[in-house]
């Protein structure tokens, strides 16, 4: 008799045990599946690219898709894309500096189609060979991405643009004498010196020591307007002769330059006119002061 009332004890407490871990493990709540809530680096709402010799909007990425597309490239040539990046409902502004956007191959896509030059707050895509790859677009922070869209192809053409471009080259050739060289100061969109009639109207912005400023130009030559392509033709910058060093670097973008403050102190600086790689045109000295 006391053997069974032990058993029927036992019993008891091992149903309210069962019944404590049932009514624990209804309770619980369900765990949650890999990667639900977890918020991305950042949240870009939308991705615009930007054909900058057009100033035209030709693709742009939303709600996690892309509309429009990206233009054809011939082998042997380049296009330049910028882009208008939205966050929250605010542009995001791109100093090529510590905000700069990239592009890359999408992965498994075909390698050697196009390479890739990357310059802060734009990009080049060159045609290597005639073909069809992918490419992913980026948001970089200080070197790192935070963000990247899904993939866009991008088509290269066979290299029909070569008596195009030996036209363009015989044209470049002409240009003989820089009249007018106009310097703009690109965050401001305003001509802030020139140089005519071998002397300077004009300064420079002062520069904060680690800061830099973008500088654009407008150049004339033979009565007319010189477009910088940011291939045949570029605008270049550098240390007058006999300046002192370590005051300023450059950085070199095809159309525009930054200048980029690294010790307090003054010192002076040319700006080129560049055809093919090679300096056409060069200014007299110009004063660049770091504060």
């Amino acid at each position: 008799m006391k053997l069974s009332k032990k058993k029927g004890l036992a019993g008891i407490v091992l149903l309210a045990a069962l019944l404590i871990l049932s009514g624990c493990s209804g309770d619980a709540a369900p765990e949650a599946e890999a990667g639900e809530g977890q918020e991305q680096v950042r949240d870009i709402s939308l991705y615009e690219v930007i054909h900058r010799s057009e100033d035209e909007v030709v693709a742009y990425y939303h709600d996690a898709h892309w509309h429009g597309f990206i233009p054809e490239v011939e082998a042997g040539s380049h296009m330049s894309l910028g882009a208008h990046l939205e966050e929250n409902g605010e542009a995001v502004e791109l100093d090529g500096d510590h905000n700069a956007i990239a592009v890359a191959l999408a992965e498994g896509a075909e390698d050697g189609i196009v390479s890739f030059d990357m310059h802060g707050d734009h990009v080049h895509i060159k045609g290597e060979q005639e073909g069809i790859t992918q490419v992913v677009f980026q948001f970089l922070h200080d070197g790192e991405v935070e963000f990247e869209t899904s993939l866009i192809e991008v088509q290269v053409l066979a290299g029909e643009g070569e008596a195009a471009e030996e036209t363009e080259t015989e044209a470049s050739e002409e240009v003989t004498e820089i009249s007018l060289f106009e310097i703009i100061n690109r965050s401001e969109d305003e001509v802030i010196a020139y140089y005519h009639d071998d002397h300077w109207h004009g300064s420079l912005p002062v520069i904060e020591k680690e800061g830099h400023v973008s500088l654009g130009a407008y150049l004339e030559g033979n009565g007319e307007e010189v477009a910088l392509d940011r291939n045949h033709y570029t605008l270049g910058a550098a240390l007058a002769e006999g300046a002192e060093d370590g005051i300023v670097t450059f950085d070199m973008h095809g159309d525009h330059v930054h200048v980029k403050g690294v010790e307090e102190g003054t010192t002076q600086v040319v700006f080129q006119f560049l055809h093919e790689g090679e300096v056409a045109f060069e200014t007299g000295s110009i004063e660049v002061i770091v504060e």
